[in-house]
């Protein structure tokens, strides 16, 4: 392995929000824990973007900046990773992912429509649509055969609903990790398009697709679509950049686009990050070997979490993990209730986890671990976790107790 992925580097004095002992205190009310929540990793970037980085540092000048470089090194990066042809007209820029969603929902919704989503999903999702005036509307996806799958009864008939504007799907799925089908996708699309509801798609996962699988972009299924179509990519979570704030928003429907751009004008964004384009160029062009070594570390990493938890918390159960370093975690088997679970694991083993009920109700007695780390200190928290369970007499072969006061 050319790459070295094994290395623990300090984040804790470094800014970072998934380390900083503020973000925990908010969030766990404590600061003491050992963090596996957000979706940053704790790896280096590639080396070609810290040159690229540093080149532009000693340059001394860091103004107002605009090139392109950075999107022709995109639209190079998904023709040839998933043949998609994407023109750069088509691209608008957002500093986030989750910025471009709320631009969305104030471009093409009203204040009281209902957006729909798909829980359990990336709780940012339903925070834009309430804090632009709509309405949460989920379809919840079902488990069947210890498998997620999506109710399309439900979905039709919630997309049927004359007040249904916008559906925000999320593909590679955050958090259950599942890449869903062309055939999945092609009939979610049919029934927005039959029922004129616009779709945003957060791709942002779409190169982290683990075991040989392969993502499907939604707008290379159909051009009949891209009428109802816009979708969201960036290189944050893919090489671990979302400090420098850039996203690629492709939009082909002119009217679409020039909804949404408004949005952008109307809140004074899309200038890029002069960092930023240095650091997506260098990504998308001279990074891709760095990306298979983290994606076969990441595949260790999952099967790793797995054994350990057959040998250690044999009742956890998983799903068919597919893409994303975030693994679904479920600890119903347990028999705990959900403020108990994170009793347990926030306060006891001092791990920072995503509860699952962040995601919404369907999440209840799950936890989203984040495996973007070091083996060693992956293997550490979970010592940790399997300790706390098994002090509780619920370890291997131990009779389920009660939880008593923890």
């Amino acid at each position: 392995m050319m790459y070295d992925f094994d290395s623990i580097i300090d984040r804790r004095s470094s800014n970072s929000v998934k380390w900083s002992g503020l973000s925990l205190r908010q969030l766990y009310g404590r600061s003491d824990l050992k963090p596996f929540w957000i979706a940053d990793m704790d790896f280096a970037v590639a080396p070609a973007i810290q040159t690229a980085v540093m080149e532009k540092a000693k340059h001394g000048i860091y103004g107002y900046s605009h090139g392109d470089s950075h999107v022709h090194a995109f639209i190079d990066w998904v023709k040839r990773r998933f043949n998609w042809k994407v023109r750069a007209e088509w691209i608008q820029h957002t500093p986030g992912v989750v910025t471009a969603l709320n631009l969305a929902v104030n471009a093409f919704c009203e204040p009281g429509d209902q957006v729909m989503i798909q829980e359990p999903v990336y709780y940012p999702f339903a925070n834009a649509i309430r804090n632009n005036g709509c309405h949460v509307l989920s379809n919840d996806l079902v488990i069947k055969n210890g498998a997620y799958e999506i109710d399309f009864a439900d979905f039709a008939e919630k997309a049927r609903r004359p007040d249904t504007r916008m559906f925000i799907l999320c593909s590679p799925h955050n958090p259950i990790g599942r890449l869903w089908t062309r055939e999945e996708l092609a009939r979610m699309m049919e029934i927005c398009k039959e029922n004129n509801v616009i779709v945003v798609a957060d791709e942002i996962h779409c190169d982290l697709v683990l075991h040989g699988s392969r993502h499907q972009v939604v707008a290379e299924l159909d051009r009949a679509y891209h009428r109802h179509l816009v979708t969201c990519m960036a290189p944050s979570k893919t090489f671990n950049l979302a400090g420098l704030q850039m996203s690629f928003i492709v939009i082909e429907d002119a009217e679409l686009r020039r909804r949404f751009a408004r949005q952008i004008q109307k809140n004074g964004l899309g200038m890029p990050n002069a960092f930023a384009i240095e650091a997506v160029t260098a990504a998308y062009n001279e990074s891709e070997d760095w990306l298979e070594e983290l994606l076969d570390y990441l595949a260790d990493n999952a099967a790793f979490v797995r054994g350990f938890c057959r040998e250690y918390l044999s009742r956890v159960r998983f799903f068919k993990h597919e893409a994303t370093y975030l693994m679904w975690l479920d600890f119903r088997d347990y028999g705990l209730k959900d403020l108990d679970l994170q009793t347990l694991i926030f306060h006891q083993a001092k791990i920072a986890m995503d509860a699952g009920v962040w995601f919404g109700h369907c999440g209840e007695g799950f936890m989203r671990l984040n495996i973007a780390a070091p083996r060693a200190v992956l293997e550490d928290a979970l010592r940790d976790l399997a300790a706390v369970f098994k002090e509780r007499g619920m370890g291997p072969d131990q009779p389920e107790t009660a939880m008593g006061n923890l």
